[in-house]
């Protein structure tokens, strides 16, 4: 059991009134219990790290808060104040009622693969990042696919001719990828999905690949406002003949799990109403 957190961000990205209030209430608490804390907001890296972060937003919030403390292993403890909250671990609801928990160190962690990015251009400059959902490539804003040849471990895969493409961790197989009809993955497993998003091709399918795979996507067409973005938060524009390096990132993001929290499966199905029959009753 980890020890208890004796220092504590609260990260936020909305302004909301629900925000503040909560703000407020948890500052107090933390204040009446001696524990060092700091309410967070933005995408700047804070200058000292806690041992637990409190993020109160939805699941873009909390792709935000993996960006600022990922790096540096601080356990992201997830409020879902969103429409989906996928990444939550509990709802604001129920904050009050497992707040102690989580002071009192009554939790475990769950490492989550990452993907580390490399964005090369043409000239040869080159960015790095890394995502916990996914990493995609976009035609832009115009209704017109562009040319992407994709390899693996420098084998050639296929040259697609699609809206973009998508390279997913386990834990961004419930995000974008799920909508561009690729798999449900258990977020505690170690692979990438390489899914084309909407390919003019009928041999187009997602793939699965081992975390050592190294995935290369070269931009061999490119319109006006081509991107990649990282985890939906962060991006850049492309051009022809731009590609990006995918890899396992060397470091993992740690989310906060409650003991009395839903198994993933059950999750799954409360999140995305599976098994449930909207038919009308028949006598």
């Amino acid at each position: 059991m980890p020890a208890p957190p004796k220092c504590i961000h609260i990260y936020t990205k909305k302004n909301t009134r629900t925000i503040r209030s909560k703000v407020e209430e948890l500052s107090a608490l933390f204040k009446r219990r001696g524990l060092l804390y700091q309410a967070v907001t933005g995408d700047k890296r804070p200058s000292e790290y806690p041992d637990i972060v409190f993020v109160l937003g939805g699941d873009g919030t909390f792709l935000s808060a993996s960006y600022l403390y990922s790096p540096r292993a601080v356990p992201l403890f997830g409020v879902d104040l969103g429409g989906l909250g996928f990444l939550s671990e509990t709802s604001l609801e129920d904050l009050d009622n497992v707040t102690e928990q989580v002071l009192s160190g009554e939790y475990f962690l769950e490492e989550r693969m990452l993907a580390h990015c490399r964005i090369i251009q043409k000239d040869g400059t080159e960015e790095t990042d890394f995502a916990l959902n996914d990493i995609v490539l976009y035609r832009g804003p115009l209704a017109q696919m562009i040319r992407l040849t994709t390899s693996i471990d420098g084998e050639h895969l296929a040259s697609f001719p699609a809206d973009g493409m998508i390279v997913a961790t386990p834990t961004g197989s419930t995000a974008y990828s799920l909508s561009a009809g690729g798999p449900v993955i258990h977020p505690g497993m170690e692979l990438f999905i390489i899914n084309p998003i909407c390919a003019h091709t009928l041999y187009a399918r997602s793939i699965i690949a081992p975390p050592s795979s190294t995935v290369e996507i070269t931009l061999d067409s490119a319109k006006e406002g081509t991107m990649v973005t990282i985890d939906g938060v962060r991006g850049r524009q492309l051009n022809k003949g731009d590609h990006i390096i995918v890899n396992k990132s060397p470091f993992s993001a740690r989310m906060v799990r409650l003991k009395t929290g839903k198994p993933f499966y059950s999750f799954l199905r409360s999140k995305l109403s599976w098994g449930m029959d909207i038919r009308k009753k028949v006598d």
